[in-house]
């Protein structure tokens, strides 16, 4: 989300720029310049649309978190009739180190293997079952049957979401029922009366 801010608010502000670098300079001179600018104005056009895409619900394509929580996927599987490579389109939020999210939800996509399409099937069937599942982003291997560049390659694992640790509760409730069973007085009670005796009788 931050590089598709910084891009499209450097992109918006060069095109101000070199509009209005055109507009002081248009008296009829340096056409050959005012070409460039014109040539240039609608690249950063075009940067700018492509940019958008990342707020208006593509998938991103960009790098996913190293650990994130997976809130659910779709698999979309390799088609020879079709002539598709296949796709697998995932919806994460980052996790920190203590595994608390953090930023909102985002989509990405990522290639299609054999491994994701396992790894994410056993995601999916945990999370009908309700227990959350966390993702890491690992290392792809070189053995995967797939014919592109490992370098670009995203590979996954997913297992169940460790739950937080909660401080024991047990420990500091032994305390405080050991202190107040020291403290505490247990008063006689006359049997004719029914009342507590407050003080003995010497005898």
């Amino acid at each position: 989300m931050a590089e598709g801010i910084i891009g499209l608010s450097a992109s918006f502000l060069v095109i101000v720029a070199l509009i209005l670098w055109l507009i002081i300079l248009s008296k009829g001179k340096f056409w050959i310049l005012k070409s460039i600018v014109i040539t240039l104005a609608t690249l950063f056009s075009i940067i700018v649309l492509i940019s958008l895409k990342d707020f208006i619900g593509w998938p991103s394509k960009s790098s996913i978190p190293k650990e994130f929580q997976l809130h659910w996927a779709i698999i979309d599987e390799p088609n020879k009739i079709r002539n598709t490579e296949g796709a697998i389109y995932m919806w994460v939020t980052a996790l920190d180190k203590e595994n608390e999210t953090k930023g909102l939800p985002r989509a990405y996509k990522i290639d299609y293997t054999r491994k994701n399409h396992e790894e994410i099937v056993k995601g999916l069937i945990s999370l009908g079952d309700g227990i959350q599942q966390k993702g890491e982003r690992v290392k792809a291997k070189e053995d995967i049957d797939i014919e592109e560049d490992l370098s670009n390659l995203q590979e996954i694992v997913i297992y169940e979401l460790p739950k937080p640790l909660l401080p024991d509760k047990n420990d500091s409730r032994t305390e405080q029922g050991g202190a107040s069973s020291n403290n505490f007085n247990a008063l006689e009670i006359d049997p004719e009366t029914g009342r507590p005796i407050l003080e003995k009788k010497e005898e």
